[in-house]
């Protein structure tokens, strides 16, 4: 017999056994899309949130110097510590841990003027390396902050993309001038300082967090915040060197810095982490691990329920065509005729029931696309790769399921099968 003729008793014996099979091809269906589309939402779900981090920056600690307590009986030995240009040239030549270090001073809600528009701003104090631990994406056009403007204490501004866009919407915003109201201790004190706009922060961020989020901030030379604002850093940001940890870094910096102000390198609230997003990696890591389990675990439950629904659904076929099989042997068809014949079946529906499944996975992702996600979860990607692997699986144990009712048919007696002995 040859293989066309194989094929077409194939189509017809399904053809026959449509209302048989049916069930089992839209388990498998179901089955499929079910995987295509976990794995699409989780494949969003991940992307958003490594966008999300990335947003920022991945690699850094943004850290604060709270206030030393050194005797604790002692409440006059509390006081505010802020960082200074001496601690961070401290910190850059003795700690070994850190590749990057920029002190980060801040005036929230400082008011700025340009023209008849006005906003409120985080004003922001940071050395010129601080685009290099963490993520400052700018506008094309625009430039950071350099070190000839901290050395020369320019009066330059990079804006965020929430203050440009309140202040100068869809107008050029690099070479204008803005107002900045700086506020000593009374009202009576307050000044307005002129800053000129060298440059805009690029919307890249997915989410709005305080301490690190670049919307409402205005980026300046740090020796110029400290010589207007009056305020000095407790805030700074490191970036530690490949391999160092958080605790390392946290470590040399008690170390370096409580030498320096009298409080202990083992007291955990002298320098206290408020934004680590080492860390944030880190979870993030061992959550979409967890998932990933739990996406294996999914669909070996699909495999082995496709797998049992296969094997009972062509056994049944088989068994009900058992005459037919005996009828068959009698006329010299030959066992692997028959073998084939039955295989070919259970793969046809395989094959057809896993591309109906990556169709309605796509349509379900398509859907998907058009309704409002919580925030944190972007549109499901349509990721084939991750869910080719699970139904080729399905595909491969389905085959597998089917072999053992496949071998029963050609091993049974034609005179039995003739009499309507069970196989």
């Amino acid at each position: 017999m040859s293989p066309l003729r194989i094929l077409l008793e194939a189509l017809g014996s399904l053809r026959r056994e449509a209302r048989r099979l049916a069930p089992m091809a839209a388990g498998i269906a179901w089955g499929v899309a079910s995987v295509f589309l976990l794995a699409a939402i989780c494949e969003g779900f991940e992307r958003t949130q490594r966008q999300t981090l990335a947003a920022f920056g991945d690699s850094f600690l943004l850290l604060r110097m709270n206030r030393s307590t050194g005797a604790r009986s002692d409440p006059s030995s509390m006081r505010d510590l802020r960082i200074e240009r001496e601690d961070v040239d401290q910190v850059r030549a003795r700690a070994r841990s850190i590749a990057h270090i920029s002190p980060k001073g801040q005036v929230w809600g400082a008011r700025v003027l340009r023209g008849g528009e006005a906003s409120r701003i985080s004003l922001t104090g940071v050395d010129p390396e601080y685009n290099r631990i963490c993520n400052v994406p700018l506008e094309p056009g625009s430039r950071w902050l350099d070190r000839n403007d901290a050395d020369q204490e320019l009066p330059v501004v990079v804006l965020g993309y929430g203050v440009r866009d309140e202040l100068f919407g869809t107008e050029p915003c690099v070479g204008r001038k803005i107002q900045v109201s700086f506020r000593g201790g009374s009202a009576e004190d307050a000044v307005l300082r002129e800053l000129t706009v060298i440059g805009a922060v690029r919307d890249v961020e997915l989410s709005d967090e305080r301490y690190v989020s670049n919307r409402g901030v205005g980026f300046i030379p740090y020796p110029v915040f400290e010589r207007l604002s009056q305020h000095g850093a407790s805030y700074f940001v490191v970036r530690p060197v490949a391999g160092a940890g958080r605790d390392e870094v946290l470590g040399e910096l008690r170390a370096i810095l409580g030498e320096r102000y009298g409080f202990s390198a083992g007291d955990p609230s002298a320098i206290t982490p408020y934004f680590d997003a080492l860390d944030r990696g880190r979870r993030m890591d061992a959550v979409f691990g967890g998932l990933d389990l739990f996406l294996s675990a999914v669909g070996a439950l699909i495999l082995l329920l496709g797998a049992v629904g296969v094997a009972n659904v062509v056994l049944m076929s088989v068994a009900a065509r058992g005459f037919e099989f005996g009828l068959r042997r009698a006329l010299g068809c030959r066992r692997r005729w028959i073998f084939a014949q039955v295989f070919l079946e259970a793969g046809l529906v395989c094959t057809l029931s896993g591309v109906l499944g990556f169709g309605l996975g796509l349509l379900g992702v398509r859907w998907l696309a058009r309704v409002p996600l919580p925030e944190g979860f972007a549109v499901p990607q349509a990721d084939l790769g991750a869910a080719l692997i699970p139904s080729v699986l399905l595909f491969v144990v389905s085959l597998a399921a089917a072999a053992w009712p496949a071998a029963r048919a050609v091993r049974v007696h034609p005179i039995r099968a003739l009499h309507g002995s069970g196989l």
